[in-house]
C-alpha cells in the first residue's frame, strides 16, 4: 500500500513539473486563442485518419502540459460514443453480433464523433491554463468553471468509496479555500508572455492544423 502511494505521489510530483514548465512557457491567452483555433480546424476536419493523429497529437500536449490524462478513460468513453451510434445502423453490414448490426457508416461516423470529442477535451486541458482572465462577469463564471473544473479533475483520484462524504467534503474545502484565485484575480504569472519559441510553436501547429483541412 505504502509503495502504491509512493509510486502515486512521485507521478503526480512529475506531472506537476511539468505543468509547471508549461505554464512559463506560454502565456494563458496565447494559449487559449491557439487553443480556441485548433478546436475549429479539427471540428472541421473529414479525414477519419487525420482526426486520429490530430488527436494523438492533443493528447500528447495535454500529457506534456501536466494535465491529468487517461487513455483507458478515453478508450471506454469513445466506445460509448461508438456504441451508442452503431444503435442506428446506416451503410453495408460488416458484422453483426447477436441483434446489433456493425454497419459501415455508423461506425466510421460513431469513430469520428468520439475522436472529436476526446480530441477537444484533450485541446481544453492544453490551451486553458490559470491566470487566464476573460473581460465581464460572464467571462470571469467561464474562467472560474475551466479552473474549478480542472482542479475536480486532479482530485478524483482521491475520492474513495468507502469515505465519500469525508472525501467530498476535503475537495469543497479546497475549492472554497482556492475561490479567489480561480475567479481571476491576480495571481502568481498573470503577466507572463509567450516566449518567441512558444509563440512559433503555436502558430505552427494552428497552421499545419488548417493546413491538413485539405486532406481528402
Amino acid at each position: 500500500m505504502a509503495r502504491g502511494a509512493s509510486r502515486k505521489e512521485k507521478v503526480a510530483s512529475r506531472r506537476a513539473k511539468r505543468r509547471e514548465r508549461w505554464e512559463r512557457f506560454f502565456s494563458p491567452w496565447a494559449a487559449a486563442c491557439a487553443g480556441a483555433a485548433l478546436s475549429v480546424a479539427f471540428l472541421f476536419q473529414r479525414s477519419l485518419t487525420v482526426r486520429a493523429l490530430l488527436f494523438v497529437a492533443f493528447f500528447s500536449a495535454a500529457v506534456y502540459a501536466g494535465k491529468k490524462v487517461s487513455l483507458l478513460s478515453a478508450f471506454l468513453v469513445s466506445a460509448g460514443i461508438v456504441l451508442a451510434n452503431l444503435l442506428a445502423p446506416v451503410g453495408r453490414v460488416l458484422a453483426e453480433v447477436g441483434p446489433l448490426k456493425v454497419t459501415e457508416t455508423a461506425l466510421m461516423d460513431g469513430l469520428g464523433k468520439a475522436l472529436v470529442f476526446e480530441g477537444l477535451i484533450c485541446i481544453s486541458k492544453a490551451s486553458i491554463l490559470p491566470g487566464l482572465r476573460l473581460p465581464g462577469r460572464f467571462g470571469s463564471l467561464v474562467a472560474s468553471a475551466f479552473v474549478y473544473y480542472d482542479r475536480i479533475v486532479e482530485y478524483k483520484g482521491k475520492v474513495k468509496p468507502a469515505t465519500l462524504i469525508e472525501d467530498a467534503d476535503m475537495l469543497m474545502l479546497a475549492m472554497w479555500e482556492e475561490e479567489p484565485a480561480a475567479a481571476g484575480s491576480a495571481v502568481p504569472g498573470d503577466g507572463r508572455r509567450t516566449r518567441p519559441a512558444a509563440a512559433v510553436l503555436l502558430v505552427a501547429a494552428v497552421l499545419g492544423a488548417y493546413a491538413l483541412l485539405l486532406v481528402k
